[in-house]
C-alpha cells in the first residue's frame, strides 16, 4: 500500500510504503497530530480495510492507527 501526507500546511508531502501495519506504525512514529491525507493506493482489501479504519476512528488518521494496531496485536495473540 501506499499512503501520500502531510503533517501541516506548506510542509513536504511525505510518501510511506508497506504493508498496512507498516505504514500504521510510521505514521504513529513521525506524526504528533494527525496528517492530512493526499492520496492512497493499495489492493482492494487494504483500500476497504483503510477507509473502514478511518470511519471507524472519526477520520483521525493517528487514531485509526492505533485501532488498527491494537486489533492486529490481539489477532496475533489470538492465533498464536
Amino acid at each position: 500500500m501506499e499512503l501520500w501526507v502531510r503533517g501541516k500546511e506548506g510542509e513536504k508531502s511525505v510518501k510511506l510504503q508497506g504493508s498496512l501495519k507498516k505504514i500504521f506504525e510510521e505514521l504513529l512514529e513521525r506524526f504528533e497530530e494527525s496528517p492530512q491525507i493526499l492520496a492512497f493506493n493499495g489492493t482492494k482489501r487494504e483500500r476497504r480495510r483503510f477507509k473502514r479504519e478511518l470511519r471507524h476512528a472519526g477520520k483521525d488518521l493517528l487514531k485509526a492507527a492505533e485501532n488498527y494496531l491494537n486489533w492486529y496485536k490481539n489477532c496475533k495473540r489470538l492465533f498464536n
